[in-house]
């Protein structure tokens, strides 16, 4: 009896700043797109473009975005490579196309003499690759060209299917028409407009963030991390809104508490409990939970 009545005074306390909910809806939407401005990357590092070493991870993105992975290859030593690479894998236009309409991979494969570039400094693990910051970002994907014919003329891009696997060479000259026509390409046979890169990058750390702030000091940050995952999932499909699900289940819980306490609340001090269900409204809004605790508000409202 006594610890409820002390959370719900408490409560009560923290609710006497609370905004009311329409106001802090619009709170939670600003200070999320803050957040986004603030976070959203200016360009793609190196180490963060190519999908290298970590093939599990670039599949599945490739799955989660509904796009398939686009695999480059060229070869080492060779001066057309060199040039190519130096002209458009420096080029953000050329990058963005490639990242656009799927997830990116580079391989890079033997000289003449069988061999293979080393890193220009141990230490560092630096890549005399153009466009490659480590020998990380290429490392991993010669699992994609095992069963593939290395044609003559490099660099080539393959579009391997998300689903079966499969590969298809894209047209030899393509590389080398440049970003523009690489985009108009793959615009024409791209059926509809897939979540670009940063979008699924940023899905995926409002729901790590979710998780880590999943305490009790941090309940309304891993609520506006929620909020803001869960403004992005129209544009997944179903797995990324079961790993929503999954990161909510335990604010879900806890805000289902929190209105059970409010309700109860109201059955003797009608201030209190409307107090206590606004505060629900503020921490956990763009959130079910939250959206409940709007509802009830509203039918507390005086009817005319």
């Amino acid at each position: 009896m006594i610890p409820t009545l002390f959370f719900s005074i408490s409560l009560l306390l923290s609710s006497l700043v609370a905004e009311t909910p329409s106001a802090s809806n619009s709170h939670a939407v600003n200070q999320d797109s803050n957040t986004a401005e603030e976070t959203t990357p200016k360009s793609a590092p190196a180490t963060d473009y190519w999908a290298g070493s970590d093939m599990e991870a670039a599949q599945k993105e490739a799955q989660r975005r509904s796009v398939p992975i686009l695999l480059l290859i060229v070869r080492d030593g060779d001066p057309i490579c060199d040039s190519w690479a130096q002209q458009h894998l420096e080029d953000p236009a050329f990058l963005k196309a490639l990242e656009t309409h799927g997830v990116p991979a580079l391989a890079c494969i033997t000289d003449q003499k069988n061999e293979l570039h080393k890193p220009v400094s141990s230490e560092t693990d630096s890549c005399p690759l153009h466009g490659c910051k480590n020998c990380l970002e290429h490392q991993g994907s010669e699992t994609l060209i095992k069963d593939l014919p290395i044609p003559r003329l490099l660099p080539r891009i393959y579009l391997i299917d998300r689903l079966s696997g499969e590969s298809r060479a894209l047209p030899e000259d393509l590389p080398f028409r440049g970003a523009k026509a690489l985009s108009e390409y793959l615009d024409k046979r791209t059926e509809e407009n897939p979540p670009t890169r940063i979008q699924y990058r940023f899905l995926q750390k409002h729901l790590e963030r979710a998780v880590e702030y999943n305490g009790y000091e941090d309940f309304e940050k891993g609520c506006q991390e929620l909020a803001a995952a869960k403004r992005l999932l129209p544009i997944f499909g179903q797995e990324m809104a079961d790993q929503w699900d999954l990161g909510y289940a335990p604010y879900r819980g806890r805000g289902i508490q929190m209105i059970r306490k409010a309700k109860e609340a109201l059955k003797t001090n009608r201030i209190m409990g409307t107090r206590m269900l606004t505060r629900v409204a503020k921490i956990m809004a763009g959130l079910p939970e939250g959206e409940r605790a709007r509802h009830l508000l509203n039918a507390l409202q005086p009817k005319n």
